[in-house]
């Protein structure tokens, strides 16, 4: 919904239409890639779970158990119970694609296991993103809507102030992007150098498995791009209803 926004209307039109465009990019050479790897073997035909618990040996990390979660691409790490979901797409295979997202996950279980300052920033902010990307944009339109029909200046503020929350709102799913993508980022390079060190794969095998993690990482360079870009049509949005 792009409201009007006076002489930066056009601008924000072409923004968001490179980032869509931009998305489906990412998301059309991920697929390409997971499909393209998926059935190529590592070298030492160790399959993902295998290689999980190796890389959890080697970084001195206990407790951490492996689950079966159904879909593609649905792996993750739960910090609270302390276990790595594997995907159909990875669990019990020893694709290039399989040991690589699993890797990368059992990044997550050791970046939660040393304490790793960002990660401790995002899962403290995580269930608050997750309501107020629900609820903030909606309230700062609200607030604009006020602004724009008020007759009063009395109204007028009121209105702003509205805006006001939900822009401090929306903030908080900003804040969750630009702190999910060095950490994503990061989990790619250690279950990388484990892929490498613990001779999972070949070094033509590890350049792929680079491409599947940073094809993958780029889906969070294009969420922070659009919360970036919403957050300062927001704040514009605001700021001329208020002159």
């Amino acid at each position: 919904m792009y409201w009007y926004m006076g002489d930066y209307s056009g601008l924000f039109y072409i923004l968001a239409i490179g980032i869509m465009i931009w998305s489906l990019i990412v998301r059309g050479r991920l697929n390409r890639l997971v499909k393209k790897y998926g059935d190529v073997p590592v070298s030492s035909r160790k399959d993902a779970n295998t290689c999980v618990n190796e890389m959890l040996r080697a970084n001195e990390v206990y407790g951490v158990t492996i689950g079966h979660i159904p879909g593609e691409l649905t792996d993750n790490f739960n910090p609270k119970e302390e276990v790595i979901n594997l995907s159909d797409t990875c669990y019990g295979r020893n694709s290039i694609t399989a040991v690589a997202v699993a890797a990368h996950e059992c990044g997550h279980a050791c970046q939660a296991a040393s304490g790793m300052m960002l990660y401790k920033i995002r899962q403290i902010i995580a269930p608050a993103a997750g309501f107020t990307s629900k609820v903030s944009v909606w309230i700062a339109i609200i607030g604009v809507l006020i602004m724009y029909a008020a007759r009063t200046y009395e109204m007028s503020d009121i209105g702003y102030w509205i805006s006001t929350i939900g822009i401090v709102l929306y903030s908080v799913v900003f804040l969750f992007y630009l702190v999910t993508l060095p950490i994503e980022r990061n989990a790619s390079r250690r279950g990388l150098k484990a892929m490498k060190e613990l001779g999972w794969v070949s070094d033509s095998q590890l350049g792929a498995a680079k491409k599947v993690l940073w094809a993958a990482g780029d889906t969070y360079a294009v969420a922070l791009a659009s919360s970036a870009l919403t957050l300062l049509r927001l704040l514009l949005m605001r700021g001329r209803r208020r002159r």
